[in-house]
């Protein structure tokens, strides 16, 4: 597939508003282009235009989900969570990064405000985020603006870098082209089998290896469990639910913020995230990889555009 190139500085501290500067981790990044007009072009797979303020626009890597340094006022294990960020800044490029003590996802200073680098997209996302590969340094290729990503060229970027060294989950989604995500998940899979002490394999749990126990916010906080997981538990358990018994009806009560809308690798059909997930009591668990299935992505409100203008939807 034909990918955008969108060259700039990657940003981790705003020089004038350091205390309101970016909170990047394992999967995130904000990036400042230096052609604002390319990303209002990219395809908006969910009808949301991209977010380009003054500092830039957030990045979402393409096909991995980093634990969770911070989510609706909670986190994933910290370990985990901050060796991808860590690893995720210093493949950028980025050296000395400190953080406020009062603030932790927040950097105090740095070597580097910003550093240059570019992102290889084909959209935006429902939350107005850039969705790419990325890079660092400037764009070595034989194209302005356009370049067809194959599987060497995704070898070389940080998403790959985090994938293959076990510090991030996979993650794929509607949008990313069938080859790119069979090469990604053979990477995720060699990782996990390989379960290299530094990356999150060892520790994973609610998994098809085994079910985490789940008895409240503080306890869920501690584990290493896939990221959209984690994500619908803290909202699950913020309404007051007690017992995981309720979670799959719970899910189903919301078929585009809850129960996302998957394509079952393994069975060659439609589901939703409901059909791979078991939980009971205090157990919960998926019942297959997050690399056998594709998540789709969500829709575009009613009467909201399913694409830039002049642009193909990217949607699969």
């Amino acid at each position: 597939m034909t990918y955008t190139v969108l060259r700039g500085a990657f940003v981790i501290r705003y020089a004038d508003l350091p205390r309101q500067g970016p909170e990047p981790d394992g999967d995130t990044v904000k990036f400042l282009p230096d052609d604002r007009d390319l990303v209002e072009e990219l395809p908006l797979t969910s009808g949301r235009p991209p977010k380009l303020g003054a500092h830039g626009v957030s990045v979402r890597l393409e096909a991995v989900d980093a634990l969770e340094t911070h989510f609706a006022g909670t986190h994933q294990e910290l370990a985990g969570a901050n060796a991808a960020r860590d690893r995720l800044l210093a493949s950028l490029g980025f050296t000395g990064v400190k953080y406020f003590p009062s603030a932790p996802n927040r950097v105090e200073s740095a070597d580097q405000d910003k550093i240059r680098g570019h992102v290889l997209s084909n959209g935006v996302d429902s939350n107005g985020r850039v969705i790419g590969f990325v890079y660092a340094g400037e764009a070595v290729l034989p194209v302005d603006r356009k370049v067809f990503v194959d599987e060497p060229l995704v070898e070389k970027s940080v998403n790959a870098t985090l994938l293959r060294d076990g510090l991030v989950y996979a993650a794929y989604y509607g949008s990313l082209p069938a080859t790119l995500r069979t090469h990604l998940a053979d990477i995720s899979r060699r990782a996990r089998l390989s379960k290299h002490p530094d990356g999150i394999w060892p520790r994973a749990t609610a998994d098809p290896e085994g079910p985490a126990e789940v008895v409240d916010l503080a306890g869920l906080q501690q584990l290493v469990m896939w990221p959209k997981l984690f994500r619908r538990l803290v909202s699950y358990l913020a309404e007051g639910n007690a017992s995981l018994d309720g979670f799959d009806r719970w899910l189903r009560a919301d078929p585009v913020n809850r129960d996302d809308s998957l394509f079952l690798l393994d069975r060659l059909e439609f589901g939703n995230l409901h059909d791979v997930i078991s939980a009971s009591g205090s157990s919960i668990a998926l019942t297959a990889w997050p690399e056998d299935f594709i998540i789709e992505p969500d829709p575009a409100p009613v009467g909201a555009m399913a694409e830039a203008p002049g642009t193909p939807a990217t949607v699969a």
